[in-house]
């Protein structure tokens, strides 16, 4: 067994690990969700690759998505455009689709590994 496969095997069946590497996951996908939209992919593969299952992989994933777009949203906030951003209509949809819908892709990782 390679070393990665057995890191994942350990950090998956141990609960802290586990949460400890969620949460480094998701910093790291927050951060490069900031440079490129590939940030949302590598984020959603990230904290699914650490999850127990596929299913929870998945869930993970669509978590992180919808985790992004409140950042988002809350960054529209503090420069006082929420209403305008409210108003945008199909544009609104898409915000949310992208970083959930990527999300999701990537986690998809999780039944691969």
């Amino acid at each position: 067994m390679s070393v990665a496969r057995a890191w994942l095997t350990e950090v998956r069946t141990n609960r802290r690990e586990r949460w400890f590497a969620l949460a480094a996951g998701v910093a790291v996908g927050l951060a490069a969700a900031q440079v490129h939209w590939y940030g949302f992919v590598l984020g959603g593969a990230l904290v699914g690759l650490v999850s127990t299952d596929a299913k929870r992989g998945l869930l993970a994933g669509i978590g992180f998505g919808v985790l992004a777009w409140a950042v988002f949203a809350g960054l529209v906030a503090a420069n006082g455009n929420l209403l305008k951003y409210a108003g945008m209509g199909r544009l609104l949809y898409l915000s949310v689709g992208i970083p959930v819908g990527l999300s999701a892709l990537g986690s998809l990782v999780r039944g691969v590994v």
